[in-house]
Parts: C-alpha cells; sequence; structure tokens
C-alpha cells in the first residue's frame, strides 16, 4: 500500500501536532508499505523530519512562500511530485481545523485531492470558537469534511466547534489520541514535600494560546506573595522574553524561571508537584497527559479536551475561563487541597490510563488501512 502523509502545520519546524501522523509513518513502514511525507520547508530541517528520512520516509518538501504567478502557469513542483507517487490513500494531518482550506500554499494539493476518488483520513490538532471564516474558506473545509473517510479529532469539543463554524455536523467525525513523549510511562515517586511548592507550565511560550502571563497575574496577587513556591516554565516560543519582564515587573523574578525547551518530561515531573496549563485554547495538551500518566495532579482551564481528562477536585482543578481571577481561584482551591495533592496524582494516572493509546500511529494506521478497504468495496 502506498501512503502520503500530508501536513499543513507551517508555524515552526515541528510541533506536538506532527507526532501522530509522524508514528503513523513509521509504523506504515514497519509494516512494509510504501511511505511519503510532505511538510513545509525550512531553512534548517527539525530533528525528527530527518530522523523519518533515516528511516526510510521520503520527504516531499513545499516551500513556505507561494509563487502565485508560477502556481497559476503550471502546477507546483511538490504537487507533481505526489501524483507521480499516486498513493492509495492519504492522511492530511491539519495543526487547525481550516488549514487546508485557508492556506492557499496547499489549495493545488486540496484540489487534486478533492477531485480524485482517492480515499483520506483528516486529522486535526487544534480548534477554538474565534474562527470567523470566510465563505469560500468554509465551503472548502465543509468538502473536505464531508470526502473523508473519518474526520478525527483529538477533543470531543474540538468536533462541536467545528460544527458550529460549518454551520453543519461534521461527518463520520471520532477522538484520537496523540503519542506522548514518554518512553517510560511508570508512575513517578511523590516529590519530597518541603517548601517550596513546585508549580511547572509545559507548553509553548506563546500567550495567545497558552496563556502563561494570566498565570503570572494571578501569582501576583498579595495573597501569594506570602506563601512558598516556585514557577517553572518549559519551553520554547516568541514571548519568553516578554514573560521574563513580566515576572519582573510583578515581582516574580526570583520565584519564576525560564528553563527552556525540555525532551526529559520524567525529570521535570522527578521534582515538581503540579502541572498547571492556563491556556486560552487547546486540542488535547501532550503536557496534561504526560503528567497525569506520572502521577502529578493538573490545574487546567476549561478549554479543548482538558475537562474530559481532568475533573474539578478529582484528577486536578478546572478554572471555568482563562482569565487570571478564575485561574487563581483554581490555584486557592488546589493551594487548600494541597495535603491531597498525592492521592489526586495518583487519580489522574488512573484517569491518563483509561483513556491514553498506548499505540496511536498504529490506530491512526488502521484508519487509513479501513479507507482503503471501504473504497474498494
Amino acid at each position: 500500500m502506498k501512503l502520503l502523509f500530508f501536513s499543513t502545520m507551517k508555524g515552526s519546524p515541528w510541533g506536538g501536532s506532527e507526532e501522530l501522523w509522524a508514528a503513523a509513518t513509521l509504523e506504515a513502514v514497519h509494516a512494509g508499505h510504501e511511505v511519503r511525507a510532505s511538510v513545509f520547508e525550512w531553512p534548517q530541517m527539525h530533528a525528527r523530519p530527518r530522523a523519518l528520512a533515516d528511516a526510510g520516509i521520503k520527504l516531499i518538501l513545499r516551500p513556505q512562500k507561494r509563487s502565485r504567478i508560477l502556481d497559476h502557469l503550471r502546477t507546483p513542483e511538490w504537487q507533481r511530485e505526489i501524483e507521480a507517487f499516486s498513493p492509495d490513500v492519504v492522511c492530511l494531518s491539519q495543526g487547525g481545523a481550516y488549514e487546508a482550506a485557508g492556506r492557499k500554499s496547499v489549495h493545488p494539493f486540496v484540489r487534486w485531492l478533492l477531485a480524485r476518488n482517492i480515499p483520506f483520513v483528516n486529522v486535526v490538532q487544534y480548534n477554538d470558537d474565534d474562527d470567523d471564516l470566510r465563505a469560500d474558506t468554509r465551503s472548502l473545509a465543509a468538502a473536505l469534511k464531508a470526502r473523508a473517510h473519518a474526520n478525527a479529532f483529538v477533543a470531543r469539543r474540538n468536533i462541536a466547534q467545528a460544527a458550529r463554524a460549518l454551520r453543519g455536523p461534521v461527518p463520520r467525525a471520532m477522538v484520537v489520541r496523540n503519542p506522548v513523549n514518554l518512553m517510560d510511562t511508570s508512575a513517578l515517586d511523590w516529590p519530597i514535600d518541603v517548601p517550596p511548592a513546585e508549580f511547572a507550565v509545559v507548553a509553548r511560550l506563546q500567550a495567545a494560546t497558552k496563556g502563561q502571563d494570566l498565570l503570572l497575574e494571578a501569582l501576583a496577587a498579595p495573597i501569594w506573595q506570602s506563601r512558598d513556591w516556585r514557577l517553572t516554565l518549559f519551553g520554547e516560543g516568541p514571548d519568553a522574553d516578554a514573560f521574563a519582564s513580566q515576572a519582573a515587573r510583578l515581582g516574580l523574578g526570583e520565584r519564576v524561571v525560564l528553563a527552556g525547551q525540555t525532551t526529559n518530561i520524567r525529570a521535570v515531573w522527578a521534582t515538581r508537584h503540579l502541572l498547571i496549563l492556563p491556556s486560552r485554547a487547546e486540542g488535547t495538551p501532550l503536557a496534561m497527559v504526560e503528567a497525569m500518566l506520572l502521577a502529578r495532579p493538573c490545574l487546567v482551564t476549561d478549554v479543548g479536551g482538558c475537562p474530559d481528562w481532568v475533573r474539578e477536585g478529582v484528577e486536578g482543578w478546572v478554572a471555568p475561563r482563562a482569565a487570571a481571577p478564575d485561574i487563581g481561584a483554581a490555584l486557592q482551591r488546589a493551594w487548600d487541597a494541597r495535603a491531597a495533592w498525592r492521592e489526586v496524582g495518583l487519580a489522574a494516572r488512573a484517569r491518563a490510563l483509561a483513556l491514553h493509546d498506548p499505540a496511536p500511529g498504529r490506530t491512526l494506521l488502521s484508519l487509513l488501512s479501513d479507507a482503503t478497504t471501504a473504497a474498494l468495496t
């Protein structure tokens, strides 16, 4: 079987949204299938797609900037390469629900896919309620979802958000899980319970989606000045300097540490007590799932798939809105219950084990195989 994995993510060379299709490519190669993966070309290729290429997956790279004149005169070279490969089935992986429809640089592929009877699975990693779609984008997005063998979202809420934006139900919608960045998912021992209480945010440093600025604002309230805590922000992103400046301005400079990117998630949670994700929008954050698998309680906002995993007072605490007062109130509830944090962490692990897919790449490959079978019947 010839499989094509087509990613529309353009915001960075690699991200959590890419891990599911990447895992499926490896499963496909191991099963003896012929695999291509098409991604945007960056000045320096990320280590992850390089590793995929080393595993035998041929990459079809697309330029980030669209040559509008040439694209109107001829089919782009990358699209000709896809057509020459002639895949039996396609995985369309979208970071956001409407990227393929709204991103003109990939329209040659979208038009080709819709014009042919090639089965495909549409994977959506993120959605929110702020999408004010143009009529042509809405129409194209709806056409893609109508043709897909399956529309796979990472959170139930994201399906409902897509239905509202597209003004109609999403056919053949389902929830899939993402891989986690853990080779070992066994529970960690509880850190030594001596001050300070160790908080961590593991997320891209980007206020618009991840909301670290709201958490800093909440922790600047007078009641937190007399409490012994420390916050570590893990990750990279465009707002690193802004968060450092905000922490200093609010008098939190010595208590807030920007630790950069890490791949050693077990090391993060070996010495920390509570994950905080003050997100303005989410799919289902891998950082939350990872912390829960390692038996750490979580404080999250009521966005995306977070409330599917974390229930108030059971696996952690849920702020009803991404707003500093709501996050502060959830922090207060968590602080009042800190004697039970270890038990809440164990409940979080039990919840994660019940919801987590230990082989999501295999699950996606099975969906693609089903799509091929259905097209032949």
